[in-house]
């Protein structure tokens, strides 16, 4: 057997598992879930009637739904701040973490700790106490920048602002991702470029980071994904909203769940474009 091919084949033994439960619990409710989206579903007490309208529900989700697209780019303004936010603060901190010093150990548990202990029930809690405020975001300063901005954007960094420690609570698996790329580095590496009279800045923008770029991607990849199935995602409480209310039901509701997932495959592609060069993966 070929090398490669013996890579491959341990590459798929590492997902078979995966597939093997897609297969057997994920993949009919995928393909159902679509069936539905195409008719109009009207719940009886002991069936399912289905009345094919085609394509008519995308349609009116993308042309006719006003609610669906004003709160699609609401949350897409969001993402585009939160992302950035918690992918370069898990950096920092796995830069800090990665040092020696004593008590590492415990430093990185506690900073760990958020995601254990997060669920929905807690994060909507906090989130309608609004505790996940810091007071300087309050401030005049800060409120006056936000004005200056048109009424979208506003009202996106407003929302990420006002739970800015919520964005910080998301950051834990990154961190640890990062720090496991940064530990795969060769020590030797920065040993040589200590030799040749690099610095630690000189080290950082030219070992570290180079170093780490496919961490630093996947970890983006994780945190678009958790934001867009993260608890009290807007899009998510339309979706919920259409599957209990009679007019619209199961058909429209997954309608909107599909072109909202057609978006994420989008932005994932769009990411993937843009790390594209630095994993110096192939066209």
């Amino acid at each position: 057997m070929k090398i490669e091919t013996r890579n491959k084949l341990t590459g798929f033994s590492f997902i078979a598992i995966w597939l093997i439960g897609f297969l057997l619990f994920w993949a009919f409710p995928l393909i159902f879930s679509f069936f539905m989206s195409l008719n109009h579903v009207t719940i009886q007490t002991d069936r399912l009637l289905f009345e094919f309208v085609g394509l008519q529900q995308y349609h009116r989700a993308l042309f006719m739904d006003a609610e669906i697209p004003n709160v699609s780019l609401l949350f897409i303004a969001q993402s585009l701040i939160i992302v950035p936010v918690i992918v370069v603060f898990a950096l920092i901190m796995a830069l800090m973490l990665n040092q020696k010093f004593p008590g590492r150990g415990v430093a990185r548990a506690i900073f760990f700790l958020p995601v254990v202990l997060t669920s929905g029930n807690l994060i909507n809690e906090l989130t309608n106490q609004e505790q996940g405020t810091l007071s300087f975001l309050q401030s005049a300063t800060v409120t006056n920048l936000v004005m200056t901005l048109p009424d979208t954007w506003a009202l996106a960094v407003t929302n990420v602002l006002n739970s800015f420690l919520m964005v910080l609570w998301y950051s834990g698996v990154q961190m640890l991702i990062l720090i496991a790329g940064m530990q795969s580095i060769n020590p030797s590496v920065y040993e040589a470029a200590k030799i040749d009279g690099a610095n630690d800045w000189a080290s950082l923008w030219l070992i570290t980071l180079p170093g780490i770029t496919p961490f630093i991607f996947i970890s983006v990849v994780y945190t678009v994904v958790d934001q867009f199935t993260t608890p009290f995602n807007p899009i998510l409480e339309v979706i919920l909203h259409h599957f209990r209310e009679p007019a619209t039901g199961y058909g429209y509701a997954t309608a909107i769940a599909w072109l909202y997932f057609l978006l994420i495959l989008i932005i994932l592609g769009l990411v993937t474009l843009i790390f594209r060069k630095p994993l110096g993966l192939k066209k």
